[in-house]
């Protein structure tokens, strides 16, 4: 969970957790905010930006909580294995209207609750270092992406290297590599709802 640092008195009823879905209702939500960034917004597809990788990756969702209770999924990225070992992260995104929240503290998304600074960033940060660490848990020696030319600052700044260049959807993407050292193994803590076998292999886990 990611507690917002705000002047409420109270912060533990509005928080962002990231996290693997635990329902259907949240799945449903996953892709929606996925079709609502990249095909409506970004325009990088028409209808769906569903493809095979889909059917072996895991999602991963950040959801706004509002008085305690599940309200809005508001930020998407998927992890999946291509090769023994050898993990990919895409579809990373926030909407809009929570692309500029900051300062937030995460008491259950670090390791032994270390948090580092840089994860105080945004959102989009929080979801690169659960996917990374959570690749790493399960067992990752090369974790990947495919990052829009924008975001490059962003992953840098997270230990990340560019190692090559490439277009997909006619834009500029770089690949780039996580330093794993900077993402501590770290585990899922609800227990992720059961869809498909890349999840029902992550129940022992939660």
């Amino acid at each position: 969970m990611i507690y917002f640092e705000t002047s409420k008195e109270d912060k533990g009823l509005d928080f962002i957790d990231i996290n693997i879905p635990s329902n259907h209702k949240q799945l449903d939500a996953y892709y929606k905010t996925r079709r609502a960034i990249f095909c409506k917004e970004q325009r990088l597809f028409e209808n769906s930006d569903f493809d095979i990788n889909d059917l072996k990756a895991i999602p991963i969702i950040a959801i706004n909580h509002y008085l305690g209770t599940p309200d809005q999924v508001v930020g998407v990225v998927r992890i999946y294995e291509e090769k023994p070992g050898e993990w990919y992260g895409g579809r990373l995104g926030v909407i809009k209207e929570y692309r500029s929240f900051s300062k937030f503290i995460c008491p259950h998304l670090f390791k032994f609750n270390k948090i580092s600074s840089l994860y105080h960033m945004s959102i989009a940060a929080g979801l690169i270092y659960r996917a990374v660490s959570l690749a790493n848990f399960i067992g990752c020696h090369k974790f990947s992406a495919h990052v829009q030319e924008q975001n490059v600052k962003l992953f840098k700044r997270l230990n990340w290297n560019i190692v090559g260049e490439l277009k997909q959807q006619g834009i500029k993407h770089f690949l780039m590599e996580a330093k794993l050292n900077a993402y501590p193994a770290t585990p899922i803590y609800t227990r992720p709802i059961k869809i498909n076998s890349s999840l029902s292999a992550l129940a022992h886990v939660a």
